[in-house]
């Protein structure tokens, strides 16, 4: 067996740490090395610039009509987008929709407010808004061996066998396999569906500079590399093509109803399965904003690979009881990376329940939720499942955090993530759980620990907020920016 992380505090005891007001979060680190992940590079263009002004003007502009308006609106934005991208905007009234709407790359539809601009649906076979057209994979090199026995979470830099392959600038995956003897420390062997060995494990990054055979990456690692005793392997440097990425797309400012409700539906029906809005796979630089969504079951998913986008205002109102018979819903899911949500909240009936915010299968990080807030007393921010890794949760105010082995829950989905962080948080209650290879943290947390789960995990401040009050601002600010939505 490997021995489990202890963190290592420098010069501070633990006792100190407990109740410390202050957190040296760069210096924070696993005797192998692990540091806290760097979660500032999520959202729009990494967070370095704001999101375009909502007074851009319009290049088209429409007005409610009677009927199905789908076909009136999807025009608008074909046109703007064949002129060179735009906005669209509706003005105050509502409009009926019998589809879904696709918005292209450099354009936005934007309403005249929450509120005063109302999109409705009575079915939600389609996802009421995409942004950016669904694209097949990326194209994958040929893989080179990384040639280092341990690579720590929080690194930038790999040493491979051949860097001759690869070049600044270029898209690559930092990839390890999952083996059996993985499988087996990590205590998963019993969930069989959890991740079959085989498995690659991806982190999508951007290589920063070359020297001899040091590679290093724009954004630093989120998950560790293990080669020990083969217990990783292969782990790899891939270089791939991406395939078309719509980018600077935007929605904002409007409302979305689904009459009858969807929401609290038993998950599966298919007239309430898809969601109010969709982030398809590989868009990138991209934002929704200034939305109220009533009504909907699942409200805003981002797909695989997609990135830098931003999530913002948004009010999510679950007006219905839940039927959980199949599991819960997801408020906001993210499958993508360096996915940002900011000031985000669900509100509606004390019985409704759901995973507020929650990572997929293999989310590679950063990801970050900052502000989210929750009404119902049974409101999650959770990791869904398969090892997520690089997740910050900060300044939330929920029923519950849960960084957890969630064992055969759902589909066996196990270990759910790794190098998570809760930070000044306030919860009803905390699960946080240390993988047996990995680490999550609470730190500043606030609120009682579930006497019934294991919590493990580690508790930095626990009882008491820390500063600096935002980490997610602190590392931003030693990037040299400000933070900017």
């Amino acid at each position: 067996m490997f021995p489990p992380i202890v963190l290592l505090f420098f010069t501070l005891s633990l006792s100190t740490l407990i109740f410390a007001e202050t957190i040296d979060y760069k210096n924070l680190k696993t005797p192998a090395g692990d540091k806290l992940p760097n979660f500032s590079f999520a959202g729009y263009h990494q967070s370095e610039i704001p999101l375009p002004a909502l007074t851009t003007p319009a290049n088209k502009t429409l007005s409610p009509g009677s009927g199905d308006q789908a076909p009136v609106i999807q025009a608008a934005l074909d046109s703007v987008k064949d002129s060179g991208g735009g906005v669209v905007e509706l003005k105050a009234g509502t409009y009926a929709l019998s589809s879904g709407l696709l918005i292209h790359s450099q354009t936005t539809l934007r309403g005249a407010g929450i509120g005063k601009t109302v999109l409705t649906v009575k079915n939600l076979e389609d996802n009421v808004v995409t942004l950016g057209k669904q694209t097949n994979g990326a194209k994958r090199g040929d893989s080179v061996k990384i040639t280092d026995t341990y690579v720590p979470a929080g690194t930038s830099t790999v040493h491979v066998s051949d860097a001759s392959r690869f070049k600044v600038g270029q898209e690559v995956f930092i990839e390890r396999g999952v083996t059996q003897m993985w499988i087996d420390e990590m205590g998963m062997t019993p969930h069989t569906k959890w991740l079959p060995p085989g498995t690659l494990v991806p982190q999508p990054r951007l290589i920063a500079s070359i020297s001899g055979k040091a590679i290093s990456f724009t954004i630093p690692l989120t998950d560790s590399l293990n080669a020990t005793n083969s217990i990783m392997t292969p782990i790899q440097l891939t270089p791939y093509v991406p395939p078309t990425q719509p980018s600077e797309i935007g929605i904002e400012n409007l409302s979305m109803r689904v009459s009858p409700s969807c929401s609290g539906i038993a998950l599966g029906n298919t007239t309430c399965s898809a969601s109010a809005v969709r982030v398809s796979s590989w868009t990138s630089d991209s934002w929704v904003r200034n939305l109220d969504l009533t009504g909907f079951n699942n409200h805003i998913t981002t797909g695989q690979y997609s990135a830098r986008i931003t999530i913002t205002n948004i009010t999510m109102n679950r007006n219905g009881a839940t039927d959980n018979s199949a599991g819960y819903a997801l408020d906001i899911a993210i499958d993508g990376t360096q996915t940002l949500i900011h000031n985000c909240k669900t509100l509606g009936a004390k019985d409704a329940k759901s995973f507020g915010v929650a990572t997929q299968s293999l989310t590679p990080g950063p990801n970050a939720c900052i502000g989210y807030e929750a009404q119902q007393a049974v409101e999650s921010v959770e990791p869904h499942q398969r090892w997520a890794h690089g997740f910050l949760n900060e300044g939330s105010k929920v029923a519950a955090v849960l960084l957890r082995n969630r064992g055969a829950a759902g589909s066996g989905h196990g270990w759910t993530v790794n190098n998570a962080v809760s930070y000044n948080t306030n919860a009803s209650a905390y699960t946080i759980q240390n993988p047996p290879l990995g680490q999550n943290y609470c730190i500043g947390c606030v609120g009682p620990k579930d006497s019934k789960q294991v919590n493990n995990g580690t508790f930095l401040s626990y009882g008491k907020f820390v500063d600096p009050p935002s980490l997610f601002e602190a590392q931003l600010k030693d990037r040299g920016f400000d933070f900017k939505i």
